[in-house]
């Protein structure tokens, strides 16, 4: 016998840290861990929370990070790709 699984969850930008959830992505693959560093610090500096990171620190190739709180991130090495806003609804 199927049994039915019903779902009502919503999907939504930010989670307490802010209304928007951006994902940025670094130009290049990060070398090692003092580059992660660098990169992880100057996000806490512009005031974001990291959400979430995809990729490792071994030069393998580029990390993208889900970052959440403060304005538009402008994080030296890295590109937005996507930017997420919370429905005021």
């Amino acid at each position: 016998m199927a049994v039915g699984i019903t779902n009502t969850a919503v999907a939504k930008a930010g989670n307490g840290l802010g209304s928007t959830t951006t994902i940025i992505v670094t130009n290049a693959a990060v070398a090692n861990d003092a580059a992660l560093a660098v990169i992880v610090n100057e996000i806490g500096v512009e005031g974001h929370t990291i959400a979430g990171v995809a990729g490792t620190a071994d030069n393998a190739g580029v990390m993208h990070f889900a970052i959440q709180g403060g304005v538009t991130p402008a994080i030296t090495g890295c590109t937005v790709v996507a930017a997420f806003q919370q429905d005021p609804a």
